[in-house]
C-alpha cells in the first residue's frame, strides 16, 4: 500500500533535489561573484575560490540529473 502515488513521489523529490540544487548554485554563484575582486595571494581567498567552484559543480550536477531523470536534458 503506497501512502502517495508514484507520480506524487516523483515530483516531491524533483522540487526537493531541484530546489536546493537551485538555491545552492545561485547562492555560491553570488559569493564567487563577491569575491572576484579578492587578492589570489591570499590562502583564505584561493580556499573560498575553490570551495564556491566546487559548490558550483555539485549544484549543476544535482540540476542537470533533475532535468535528465524529467527527460529535458
Amino acid at each position: 500500500m503506497n501512502i502517495v502515488s508514484d507520480t506524487v513521489f516523483t515530483w516531491f523529490l524533483t522540487a526537493i533535489v531541484g530546489g536546493v540544487s537551485g538555491g545552492w548554485l545561485v547562492y555560491d554563484a553570488s559569493n564567487l561573484w563577491r569575491l572576484r575582486g579578492g587578492d589570489r595571494r591570499d590562502p583564505l581567498v584561493r580556499d573560498k575560490l575553490f570551495g564556491y567552484t566546487l559548490g558550483i559543480v555539485i549544484a549543476l550536477i544535482g540540476v542537470v540529473g533533475t532535468l535528465r531523470f524529467h527527460g529535458v536534458v
